[in-house]
């Protein structure tokens, strides 16, 4: 009995929080997106940036504000298995296994700070494939 009241008390904590947040006055957030591909150089694994600033960058920062909405698209550039992995806001893609195959992740994200997205597929993230995204302050 107690322990359907305390969740009943948590349900209504959480809607009266999510009201309140949706009412305030708050700046509105940004959808961000971002195109990667993988390749290989020798025995090391990376993601590849595609377009815009991050074109040709091995392994690029991915740089985000709280709350806004994440878009991550991989594309298969080397015809080996990948996937991409946000481990600290409990992503992961679907795996691509030919060249040319694309998947795609989309997420916001919650906390500030430092985080690493990498392809755990058959240790690549021990042969260099991984890069950080970076949350700041909205």
């Amino acid at each position: 009995m107690r322990t359907r009241s305390v969740l009943k008390l948590l349900l209504a904590v959480v809607v009266f929080l999510g009201t309140v947040r949706a009412n305030s006055a708050e700046p509105e957030h940004k959808y961000v997106s971002f195109s990667l591909t993988t390749d290989k150089r020798g025995e090391r694994r990376i993601f590849l940036g595609v377009e815009g600033a991050l074109k040709g960058a091995v392994n690029p920062n991915l740089v985000v504000k709280e709350w806004d909405v994440v878009e991550i698209s991989l594309t298969n550039g080397d015809n080996l298995n990948h996937h991409i992995a946000i481990p600290d806001f409990f992503i992961m893609s679907e795996v691509v296994s030919e060249k040319g195959r694309k998947t795609t992740i989309t997420f916001v994200p919650f906390k500030r700070g430092e985080f690493v997205y990498y392809c755990i597929l058959e240790n690549h993230r021990k042969l260099g494939m991984e890069g950080k995204l970076l949350v700041t302050s909205s």
